[in-house]
């Protein structure tokens, strides 16, 4: 009797329990095409309750009441309500039918519209026309907190996943999956960082600054670990990815990509708008307006904005994301979501929001909630395995129109710390400022990836990645490598072999030696390098801000002139040469250096140098002594120097490796300057000089027509100087395309003492591609370059006018290889297409000035992976 009552109890009194709220899950899809349909307004019938799908027509909903009907609405499509069952979950597949429908004065259709006499364009208009009295920028003070956390899940978890062999180490970390309501996909989170911000604005003199008060990593991103990684890079890294978008921004920056904003002065020509509803939020009438790209393939968004119906026009909530067919690499959805509030303000000059008398200038609009989900895929399938990426942000205790110090904007840095702790703040911290509290899933990553680490066959594929990743083998304290140079080949050595090692962290942490050993086996000459660098802060060099000292000794073959990109001169890739390559200069040198940097991004490195430049292969240095038909031969020169070099990035950040550091783009320029000074009778110097160089290069987003990198550098040499002095300007004659390089040029074949060069490096991101119906599939994009070289040589660094100087060297025939550039500068250009297989990039490059010398290739394809 006793079981019989409490099957009873079980049963009945539990159902209100499991069954208290109403639930729908399902797929919107075309009723003729069978295509799933994205943004889909879903709504419960009868309440405020509603939601969108998602990229792929997936859409969740849930209520604690018991409607019984949802509501499902598309531009261009039936308006279809569906029945559902209250208090229980729901599956639907959703079929919705084209048609034609009539919305207050316009008539929408799915395949024609019109920007003429269309209410969504008028309306879309007198936003962009308040948006200055609308966003937070227009008011003259502001300050507020703002809770972020960002988290990376491994998305799409399967059984079959789950059993695969490479797994069976590691079950253990699928007791800490999460199931996403929209999208019934399973997902492991690993990563998670959590930040908490004080932004503060000032509009007049313009200043903003952002304080990082705490921040917190859970992850593999853990600097005291044998990976190395860089916690704060990663961080600076993932802020360059996922930035804050401002909806009222004609230009959104996002993934370093730069989209057009339906907000936009342009956004007539690149988005379609549609009223599709009228709503009421909180007393105030708000226009649901639709808006998608003309072209799915192009950099804009696609979504819903609600604005409201008053004299403000203000947007007050904005669902947005992309095109499947969006040309944007390996992102399968991308969402953003932003709700905005009236803020109180606390300044005594305004009204408040509470008092009953009416309110002329209503209180300032603010961003309270932010969501941004992104998920990438290899292959841009909403099946299988991806990387899903998810940043939450709320924005509490806001300041309005309070003066701020001038003090808090001196410093010219965006994002500050308070103190030296915001990485190390104790958990109750973070219980007391977290918006939020962690779920199951969230508060698991830190236990599993300890878990991780300490299994076996993890620690085996570590080190492979590690490998692979650096080029470098660790052995306790000890790196070997890189790989790249242990085998490569040339015109003067041969075959080359090279063996290279450095030490790590777990070594000495402020101290890196660093060295490597070559043999040539067509020249039988053995080469080395030694390098020792201490850092004097708690960092290892390089680490920003640096400050060190190093000291180095190298006895090695090298090309004049040859300056590649990411890639060493014995690297195997570069072994493979268009044009004969057999003018080396064996060098000898002992260099000195103290490199520091400030917090600013201002830094300067002081070098100090005695190099012995000896000729090999081919190259001779050749000169007269003044007397007639005197030819001499040298087979040296000594130089002694030391300059400084100066350099100054606003607002730049890196990601940084054990021996690395990558900047991470953004809009901000970089202006570097160096002075180096010869020193004749100084440790054996043969010549007294100086050479002033000054560089500026900044990237131009200009979307839609993609994005410009531009570098403009001059120099200058002061003083009669043999041609190794000289500049000898980059030249690249691999196959390889090389962004700082002349790709047509050959070695040594223009030197100057005076030079101006211009570098452009333009990506159209797919802008005419996108328009073309048998290409937009391919995603492929145009790319673009223009270098263009001014340069000179004054008569006294001529070996004819100057005795004791080295002649220009000469091929077999005795011609000239080397030559000084006339009144027209040397022009370099070339067109290509990037993105092919989402990693290649072939250009076509020509010349179309200085084709007469002998032996210089005329056009050429190149081709670089990215």
């Amino acid at each position: 009797m006793r079981f019989v009552l409490l099957f009873f109890w079980v049963n009945i009194f539990s159902i209100p329990i499991f069954s208290q709220k109403t639930t729908v899950h399902g797929t919107v899809r075309d009723a003729l095409t069978n295509e799933k349909l994205p943004y889909v307004t879903v709504t419960f019938e009868g309440l405020k309750i509603g939601t969108r799908t998602d990229i792929n027509g997936n859409f969740f909903m849930e209520s604690e009441k018991s409607p019984r009907k949802i509501r499902c609405s598309y531009v261009g499509y039936e308006t279809l309500i569906l029945e559902i069952t209250p208090k229980t979950h729901n599956e639907l597949a959703v079929l919705l039918a084209e048609s034609s429908s009539k919305l207050s004065e316009i008539t929408i259709r799915p395949k024609k519209y019109s920007k003429k006499d269309n209410p969504a364009v008028d309306l879309i208009a007198e936003v962009f026309k308040h948006k200055d009295q609308n966003r937070k920028e227009g008011l003259d003070f502001y300050r507020f907190d703002k809770y972020e956390k960002l988290q990376l899940d491994l998305n799409g978890i399967t059984e079959k996943f789950r059993r695969r062999l490479y797994f069976r180490p590691f079950r253990f970390i699928f007791d800490n999956v999460d199931t996403n309501k929209i999208t019934q996909k399973v997902a492991l989170p690993f990563y998670l960082r959590e930040r908490f911000l004080t932004l503060s604005y000032r509009k007049d003199p313009h200043g903003q600054k952002a304080i990082l008060r705490g921040e917190r990593q859970t992850g593999f991103a853990d600097e005291g670990s044998d990976l190395e990684l860089d916690e704060e890079g990663a961080s600076a890294f993932a802020n360059s990815l996922f930035p804050d978008v401002d909806i009222y921004e004609p230009k959104i920056m996002l993934l370093n990509t730069q989209f057009v904003g339906p907000l936009s002065a342009i956004a007539n020509s690149m988005y379609r708008f549609y009223i599709v509803d009228t709503v009421e939020l909180d007393g105030v009438k708000l226009a649901d307006v639709f808006f998608a790209p003309k072209n799915d393939a192009d950099l804009a968004f696609m979504g819903n904005i609600l604005v409201a119906l008053d004299s403000t026009f203000a947007v007050m909530k904005v669902e947005m994301g992309v095109s499947k067919s969006i040309n944007l690499n390996w992102v399968t959805d991308l969402r953003v979501e932003q709700e905005f509030a009236r803020i109180v303000s606390t300044s005594l000059n305004d009204r408040t929001a509470d008092s009953n008398q009416p309110i002329t200038n209503p209180p300032p609009l603010m961003l309270v909630k932010d969501n941004f989900i992104i998920d990438f895929s290899i292959l841009k399938k909403s099946k299988g395995q991806s990387l899903l990426t998810r940043k939450t942000s709320k924005y509490l205790n806001f300041s309005i129109n309070q003066p701020l110090p001038d003090t808090l904007f001196s410093n010219p840095t965006l994002l500050v710390n308070d103190s030296g702790k915001v990485r190390r703040r104790p958990a109750i911290w973070w219980s007391e400022h977290r918006t939020d509290s962690l779920t199951r899933s969230e508060k698991g990553i830190a236990g599993m990836i300890d878990s991780i680490k300490n299994v076996p066959f993890f620690k085996i594929m570590k080190g492979i990645g590690v490998l692979l990743g650096s080029g470098y083998q660790r052995i306790g304290g000890v790196d070997i490598g890189p790989i790249g140079t242990v085998y490569s080949f040339n015109d003067i050595e041969g075959t080359r072999i090279r063996l290279g090692a450095r030490t790590n962290k777990k070594f000495l942490k402020p101290l890196v030696l660093e060295g490597y050993a070559a043999f040539g086996f067509r020249d039988l000459r053995w080469k080395y390098n030694t390098a020792a660098t201490w850092s004097f802060t708690k960092n290892r060099p390089n680490r920003f801000p640096a400050n060190q000292i190093s000291v180095s000794y190298q006895k090695d073959l090298r090309i004049p002139g040859l300056s590649l990109d990411y890639l060493s001169q014995d690297n195997f890739s570069t072994s493979f040469q268009r044009a004969p390559n057999d003018r080396f200069l064996f060098n000898e040198s002992l260099r000195f250096e103290h490199k520091r940097e400030f917090g600013n991004q201002l830094s300067y490195t002081l070098v100090a140098q005695r190099k012995v430049h000896s000729v090999a292969g081919n190259l001779l240095f050749e000169y007269s002594s003044g007397l007639p038909d005197d030819r001499r031969f040298k087979s040296s020169m000594v130089m002694t120097e030391a300059g400084i070099q100066i350099r100054y990035a606003p607002n730049q950040q890196f990601y940084q490796g054990p021996s690395y550091r990558h900047p991470i783009a953004s809009k901000y320029p970089v202006f570097s300057a160096s002075l180096r000074n010869g020193f004749k009778n100084v440790a054996g110097g043969e010549f007294s000089y100086q050479k002033l160089t000054v560089s500026a290069e900044k990237t131009f987003f200009i979307a839609p027509l993609g994005k410009s990198d531009w570098l403009l550098t001059a120099g200058r040499t002061f003083g009669t100087v043999p041609f190794p002095l000289l500049e000898i300007h980059p030249a690249n004659q691999t196959f390889i395309f090389d962004a700082f390089s002349y790709n047509l040029m050959n070695f040594m074949e223009f030197v100057s003492d005076k030079y101006l060069a211009l570098n452009v490096q333009h990506n159209f991101q797919g802008f005419f591609f996108n328009k073309i119906p048998g290409l937009r599939k391919l995603q492929w994009r145009e790319v673009g370059t223009f270098k263009m070289l001014f340069g000179g040589l004054d008569a006294a660094n001529r070996a004819e006018n100057t005795p004791g100087l080295f002649y220009f060297p000469k091929d077999l025939a005795g011609n000239s290889i080397t030559h000084v550039l006339g009144s027209k500068p040397y022009i370099e250009a070339s067109v290509g297409i990037g993105n092919l297989f989402r990693i290649a990039r072939v250009d076509y490059v020509w010349r179309p000035n200085y084709r007469e010398l002998p032996g210089v290739a005329k056009w050429g394809v190149r081709v670089t992976f990215q």
